[in-house]
């Protein structure tokens, strides 16, 4: 078996141990590596435990293509019981801190137990160590990364204030701006008081059949290169879709309920043309979509395109200095720019309606939005208002009344900038994903304007026509593929040829599969975090989309809205189709 080291690091803060283990050699062909990888870990390691508590476990795996020059493939996964959701939390991210781990000749890393102390971990290469870091607790990520990186050439995983006092949509960060932003995994990671995990590796990693690999490295490169959509992102990066998502009306405004709003203020092209802006690429990236941005003295992370609508249009705001500032301070706090983003709008919109009554809290929107970074830093250090803030939208909300359907999350997990009016197949997609509402498990905006694979099952369609067992498969089967990227792990933005990802996984591992055999163990993927999420209380009527993201908006298609027994119909479909039982959708 080769692309994996069979080498797993176990880290007992409660006892201060540290070992290694290995796996069998069926369990890395069946569930690939990344998330795959992480689920079936967390099904041994974790369980029904409260997210705060010592026996939760976080995750952190890489994946077969991790570490080798295969296009993209730079990533890791963080796998853990969420504080936001209570189900199974999973994320992941760029940058290099995947790749180094893989290089120091490790396929994951499970932290079990407490520190009664803060510590980080570092991993040098093979040797490890868990050492006292009590200086670092209540520095920002970059104050943490830049004090690390003064010890030697690390890449650095680590949490901000928010972590350390459990946000519950705080991100684990690492090279810089990298985000495994989602679930609130670095609420977990600060329970444990973990401040940083730092490494730095230098081994080769073994393929099957070094020159064939390398064959399809060099074809997988090419044709990532050459598509038209990679054009735009090396030269706008994500944020090209604020230009591009306008003409779907995908970008929504005003809390979702309008699309009132100047969007040619906040272009992509605009941006680049009054900022100065570079890009950069993440391990074994060809693409370059990450952007640094010079600021009033300051190198900026991003920001990319979820942080400009949620924090742009979302907001009722045209301001990219506002942006720039806002997605700085979450970055350095350490929290999820898309959670935080909603949150603030949504608030905006509750006191607008006359919902929420609290001169505290109107005070962070008054005099054009002057009070947003007061805002951030209170909920980050849950200081007066954001103390409740701080556990999540809808906690938030329905702890003050708040009708259901007014409340944009799924699961717990605050929605995404895809409007599922615009894409009525991103809505399922968000009502579904194990994760909760989530843009990346099943990326239905891309495939309804061409980006399909009708060789897999993936096929384009009406982006308003959802409720046929023909557009449900497609739904499914996307979800599914997208569960070998992350498993691999590849980006999203790199997208050769379905058949080249399988070519080069078996070139790599040795295990002949073809990359129908891969999405089939997508799909066993899904169900191995379905049975997960039940164990820890997922009901059916959970899968569910609220109204406030259904009902059309005005001067647009009747037809972009979603009726309850419309979606009632199309989820009964997709739980008969994937083999899940009856569903049952909520008492209204």
């Amino acid at each position: 078996m080769r692309g994996f080291w069979n080498r797993l690091l176990f880290v007992d803060l409660s006892h201060r141990e540290i070992w290694t283990d290995s796996l069998s050699e069926d369990l890395w062909e069946r569930y690939i590596g990344g998330v795959g990888l992480g689920a079936y870990l967390f099904t041994k390691y974790g369980g029904n435990f409260d997210p705060f508590s010592d026996k939760n476990p976080i995750i952190i795996t890489t994946g077969p293509l991790v570490g080798t020059a295969f296009p993209n493939s730079g990533r890791h996964e963080v796998v853990s019981r969420s504080p936001l959701t209570t189900f199974l939390g999973e994320s992941n991210s760029g940058g290099r801190f995947g790749f180094e781990l893989k290089r120091s000749g490790l396929d994951g890393i499970i932290l079990t137990g407490i520190s009664d102390v803060p510590v980080s971990i570092f991993i040098d290469d093979g040797e490890f160590r868990i050492e006292e870091t009590p200086e670092l607790w209540g520095l920002d990520i970059y104050q943490t990364q830049d004090a690390i990186r003064k010890r030697g050439n690390y890449s650095v995983m680590c949490i901000g204030p928010a972590g350390e006092k459990r946000v519950l949509f705080s991100s684990i960060m690492n090279d810089e701006g990298r985000a495994a932003g989602r679930t609130g995994l670095g609420a977990v990671m600060g329970s444990k008081r973990v401040k940083a995990i730092a490494v730095h590796g230098k081994k080769i990693v073994e393929v099957n059949d070094r020159i064939e690999y390398n064959r399809a490295v060099k074809e997988a490169s090419k044709s990532i290169m050459e598509s038209p959509v990679v054009s735009g992102f090396r030269s706008y990066g994500s944020m090209i879709w604020m230009d591009g998502g306008i003409g779907f009306n995908d970008i929504p405004a005003n809390y979702f309920m309008d699309r009132s709003f100047q969007f040619d203020d906040l272009s992509s092209i605009k941006f680049h043309e009054e900022y100065q802006v570079s890009s950069y690429n993440c391990a074994a990236c060809v693409i370059g979509c990450g952007r640094t941005v010079r600021y009033n003295g300051l190198t900026v992370d991003g920001p990319e395109y979820e942080t400009v609508a949620a924090l742009g249009p979302l907001l009722g705001n045209t301001s990219f200095q506002n942006i720039v500032e806002w997605n700085h301070e979450i970055n350095r706090l350490g929290m999820d720019t898309i959670s935080t983003g909603v949150i603030i709008s949504a608030i905006r919109h509750f006191l607008k309606a006359g919902l929420i009554d609290d001169a505290a809290i109107g005070s962070y929107y008054s005099d054009n939005f002057s009070g947003i970074n007061r805002m951030i830093q209170d909920i980050a250090m849950r200081n007066g208002p954001g103390n409740a803030i701080a556990d999540g939208l809808y906690r938030y909300a329905t702890s003050l009344g708040i009708d259901r359907d007014l409340i944009a999350t799924v699961k717990g997990l605050e929605i995404p900038l895809h409007d599922p009016r615009a894409f009525k197949a991103q809505g399922i997609v968000y009502a579904t994903s194990t994760r909760g509402a989530d843009h990346m498990q099943g990326d239905m905006y891309q495939i309804d304007i061409g980006g399909d694979h009708p060789d897999i099952g993936i096929v384009a369609g009406d982006r308003f026509s959802i409720d046929s067992d023909e557009r449900v498969r497609t739904i499914i089967r996307t979800q599914d593929f997208r569960q070998v990227y992350n498993s691999l792990i590849i980006c999203y933005y790199a997208q050769p040829d379905p058949d080249l990802i399988a070519r080069a996984y078996s070139l790599a591992t040795g295990f002949s599969a073809s990359i129908r055999d891969l999405v089939d163990r997508g799909s066993e993927i899904i169900n191995l975090k379905r049975k997960i999420n039940e164990d820890l209380g997922l009901r059916p009527e959970e899968d569910w989309l609220p109204v406030l993201v259904r009902k059309p908006i005005e001067g647009e298609p009747q037809e972009s809205g979603t009726t309850d027994e419309e979606l009632i119909s199309v989820l009964q479909r997709y739980y008969r189709l994937r083999g899940w039982g009856k569903y049952r959708p909520p008492q209204r």
